[in-house]
């Protein structure tokens, strides 16, 4: 069995069975990149957690500030709960270096279950805690060995922490009662710090194809072919500030109207090459279920739809798209394969 080496490494060979060596162990998945301004805060919200059986994975991406001094600092504190998980390809982005940390809690089978930690905001208390008992819900005692995924609502809040909107999903105009597998095949709607998964759908979502948009995004349509639920409660405080990877955006008329007319042709272009990309990460998705024998028929109507002309796939825009009504139409006028 696989322990921590002397540098703080998960090592050793894959561990595939059923029962992790702590059946209660949680995986906290955090990767860093330059992120020393708001890592202390976020470090002590994840140690004053209510659930306490964790350990601290950290994934560093190169950083230049004194982020990895912070990160040696907690680790003397904390000793064997924060490993230092050596990133053999810095540099590469914030998808893959999460995907260094899903295998390194993976194959190091300690945990049965991994949450997914963004360097610069504030877990509420409960957050772990409340996660893992839905998680145990839906699993239920058949559902170790199928793909399940629990994510919740994210109260969005400035660089010092003043609220912004007290429900995340409401401010992107999301409600989460219209995601669904096919849904998620267009759009994400799982916020990737607020996720918790099982061994069972890292296995499935491991290794990440290069099709990947977001590694959160991935686990989300993974779990398409398992279980999903939605908490419909904040579990997070989830800063905004200038260095967002990704963010809550304002998706009201009023704004993305601004857009248009301060840069539509930008705008244009990214929708379609989002459009392209949705394209090809769902052919991926279609390959990768073939490959565990899983059912993805709804991946094939998808992609089929994605293929009609124009006009044929007008008709039914919105049972394949969730959002406001702008994004569904634009993105069902500009998205081709």
């Amino acid at each position: 069995m696989s322990t921590p080496n002397a540098g703080g490494l998960v090592a050793g060979e894959r561990c595939d069975g059923e029962t992790p060596v702590n059946a209660g162990l949680v995986d906290v998945l955090l990767a860093t990149f330059n992120g020393a301004k708001y890592l202390v805060a976020q470090l002590e919200s994840i140690l004053s957690q209510t659930h306490q059986n964790f350990r601290i994975l950290v994934s560093d991406d190169g950083s230049s500030d004194t982020t990895m001094e912070i990160l040696q600092q907690y680790r003397a504190r904390l000793g064997e709960r924060l490993i230092l998980v050596p990133n053999p390809s810095p540099g590469k982005g914030v998808v893959r270096n999460f995907a260094n940390l899903m295998v390194a809690s993976l194959n190091d089978g300690m945990a049965q279950w991994a949450v997914f930690s963004d360097q610069d905001d504030v877990w509420l208390p409960e957050k772990i805690a409340t996660t893992l008992g839905e998680m145990q819900r839906i699993e239920g005692e058949d559902g170790r060995g199928i793909p399940c995924l629990v994510h919740s609502d994210l109260v969005v809040v400035d660089e010092g922490l003043s609220v912004l909107s007290r429900s995340f999903a409401r401010y992107q105009k999301m409600p989460p009662e219209n995601c669904s597998a096919l849904s998620l095949l267009s759009v994400n709607q799982v916020t990737g710090c607020t996720m918790m998964v099982n061994r069972a759908l890292l296995r499935m979502a491991l290794p990440l194809p290069p099709e990947t948009i977001m590694h959160d995004w991935w686990c989300a349509l993974v779990s398409g072919s398992g279980r999903r639920s939605f908490i419909d409660a904040p579990l997070i405080l989830y800063r905004q500030h200038g260095a967002n990877q990704v963010g809550a955006k304002d998706r009201g008329l009023k704004t993305r109207l601004m857009r248009m007319c301060t840069d539509g042709p930008g705008v244009v272009r990214r929708v379609k090459a989002l459009g392209h990309a949705t394209y090809l990460q769902a052919q991926a998705l279609q390959q990768r279920l073939r490959e565990q024998k899983a059912d993805g028929a709804y991946v094939s109507e998808y992609l089929s739809w994605r293929s009609r002309p124009l006009w044929l796939r007008l008709a039914g825009y919105r049972h394949y798209y969730v959002g406001p009504e702008l994004d569904r139409l634009s993105r069902c006028l500009l998205w081709l394969q």
